[in-house]
């Protein structure tokens, strides 16, 4: 049963990758299959909640199979496209591979292999996942139900109301959770597992179209070992799962600026989507896109671009729209009105200051896409080489400083949040600065370079 809706859920992003088009890599529609479709199968599970049908494995089979039907007519109606276009793919020619790719690919195939199986074997121990999103998942599949959750009832926890409460946390990993429990999972870790797997493939195969396959190897190696990446990647805490959609969102974003194919656009947009379904605050990314897509629209006058980023908002308002009906709430921790406050601004500078130069938690991560960033100063200021990405970086670690100095820290310290805040945050730039270190115009031609000679 369980291998049973780990496919299925395969099968929808993989399926909803081809409706996008049919062009993505092989590596691409592999690598995302699984984070797209658990990020769609846990908003049909939220909508059928919503109408009020139980959670139960049936329930959720034939709505998969209902949602599987509808992927699949567009892809019957240009069937002989189709048809076609794998009849081609699948003919395989030998690569030509080289040994400081074999190298890197082997490294990787090993740690990943060690990172799945501390994964699997360990149960879940952090304390968010303890304190709500493996136990709401968990009393989700006893219950067949988030909606009317007996833990978010005031009687039976009087503090669910209070400020930073789980119960307006946006659903992914709660949902996730409970869709491998209902399937008789003993451990929630098999999503994080999976997710992490998934997206190293999706990973590479992002920097496969830019550098050659040689330099995505060699950069997929060194984004794998940041320190808090390997080190959080087995857990069920939100940090590396939220990062994988924000930063594959971003960074197809910025392929559509590079390569204008429309794909890219839309496929960047739905990750966008699944990544604010993850966090709340995943916003700031949002945001930030959407200011890079309006400056690119002004200057080459086709807005209808803005529409798919946009749309990416529907997951957030699906959220609201569930927590309105199901009476989910819990005080407000923003300050809507404006104010200043110089000592809480330095704070939050100073911790996202310390926080992007340690280089205990990400390596050399903020080193090499500042180093990336001189080498490619001349291409940045007169081709504006990446420019955009680099304005979607900067635009939303600046917005996420203004929510974290909007926020009133009445339920614990400022220090504190700001301690594990502003360091889950980012989580989500670890790969999208190496892909910005490394996709840059100096470094892309040296990659290329080497790897033509090698190959």
């Amino acid at each position: 049963m369980l291998i049973a809706g780990i496919v299925i859920v395969i099968a929808i992003g993989f399926i909803l990758l081809n409706d996008i088009s049919l062009q993505f890599s092989w590596y691409e529609k592999i690598g995302l299959s699984f984070p797209i479709g658990i990020g769609i199968q846990t908003m049909l599970m939220a909508v059928i909640n919503l109408l009020g049908i139980p959670l139960t494995v049936p329930n959720i089979f034939i709505a998969d199979g209902i949602l599987i039907l509808a992927l699949l007519y567009p892809l019957y109606r240009r069937k002989e496209e189709v048809a076609a276009y794998y009849k081609n793919s699948l003919h395989f020619t030998t690569p030509r591979y080289n040994l400081v790719w074999l190298f890197f690919i082997g490294v990787i195939l090993y740690l990943e292999y060690m990172n799945f199986a501390k994964c699997i074997y360990f149960p879940t121990f952090d304390r968010d996942s303890l304190a709500g999103f493996d136990t709401i998942g968990y009393v989700i599949a006893q219950e067949h139900t988030l909606k009317d959750l007996s833990l978010f009832q005031p009687d039976y926890m009087p503090q669910i109301n209070r400020a930073g409460s789980y119960i307006t946390y946006a659903p992914m990993l709660q949902l996730s959770y409970a869709f491998v429990y209902l399937l008789g999972a003993e451990t929630s870790k098999l999503i994080p597992a999976l997710i992490y797997l998934f997206f190293l493939i999706a990973f590479y195969g992002s920097l496969h179209r830019v550098i050659g396959k040689t330099g995505a190897a060699i950069t997929t190696f060194f984004m794998m070992i940041t320190p808090e990446m390997i080190g959080f990647s087995s857990l069920s805490a939100t940090n590396v799962i939220h990062a994988v959609s924000a930063s594959l969102g971003i960074i197809y974003l910025a392929l559509w600026f590079r390569k204008r194919e429309t794909k890219d656009l839309y496929l960047g947009s739905l990750l966008l989507g699944i990544n604010i379904w993850t966090r709340t605050d995943g916003i700031v990314f949002i945001a930030a896109a959407l200011l890079a897509v309006l400056i690119d629209c002004i200057k080459n006058k086709h807005w209808k671009s803005i529409l798919p980023v946009t749309a990416s908002l529907i997951p957030a308002l699906l959220w609201v729209i569930f927590m309105k009906i199901s009476h989910f709430y819990a005080e407000s921790i923003a300050i809507v009105r404006p104010y200043w406050d110089a000592e809480k601004a330095g704070i939050i500078w100073h911790f996202m200051k310390m926080h992007f130069a340690n280089t205990l938690f990400y390596g050399w991560t903020f080193v090499a896409l500042l180093i990336s960033l001189l080498l490619n100063g001349w291409y940045l200021i007169k081709k504006q080489d990446n420019l955009l990405l680099l304005v979607m970086i900067i635009t939303a670690a600046l917005l996420y400083m203004i929510a974290l100095y909007q926020i009133d820290y009445k339920w614990d310290t400022i220090q504190n949040v700001l301690s594990y805040s502003a360091k889950r945050f980012l989580f989500c730039f670890v790969p999208v600065a190496w892909f910005y270190a490394m996709s840059n115009h100096c470094v892309k031609q040296a990659m290329k370079k080497f790897d033509n000679y090698l190959s």
